[in-house]
């Protein structure tokens, strides 16, 4: 593996190996700041790029700037635009995205979070529930890095 550095500028981290090359990049959307932070610090220890947004207005900005193979934590409640309003500007986006919602909550909405985007024709990996365990979201942030390599 190669030794890796970041710098924070605002809400972004960006990782470089020592080759030069950019790392997997992770979106987290989520009002829950100490939650997103907490995310953020263990998917940027694993090698990550990784940007934090309040809501899914903030994402979709965002993820219009940027561009390559992405993995986006979406919450399902957050205030302005939550994670379902944002899925049909998720299913707008010209790049290969890979979504996860997360909640706190009951699965009424998550589940309904995951078959609209499906219809959308986006690719949505298994539900995430908070609080989510440091070894289950490395375990999980593995398993999209794999799944980002194949896009």
């Amino acid at each position: 593996m190669f030794a890796s550095h970041y710098a924070r500028h605002s809400s972004i981290y960006h990782h470089v190996n020592t080759m030069g090359d950019l790392m997997n990049q992770l979106y987290i959307a989520d009002d829950n700041t100490d939650f997103a932070k907490y995310v953020a610090r263990v998917a940027s220890s694993g090698g990550w790029e990784v940007e934090t947004c309040e809501n899914g207005r903030a994402l979709l900005e965002r993820l219009a700037t940027g561009d390559g193979p992405a993995f986006l934590l979406i919450d399902i409640n957050m205030p302005e635009m939550d994670g379902i309003e944002a899925i049909e500007g998720l299913a707008e986006l010209d790049r290969p995205l890979r979504l996860r919602f997360i909640t706190g909550g009951t699965d009424a909405a998550i589940l309904a979070a995951k078959m609209i985007a499906q219809a959308r024709n986006l690719t949505v990996g298994r539900n995430v529930y908070k609080p989510i365990g440091k070894q289950d979201l490395t375990t999980l942030l593995h398993e999209e890095a794999e799944a980002l390599e194949a896009l």
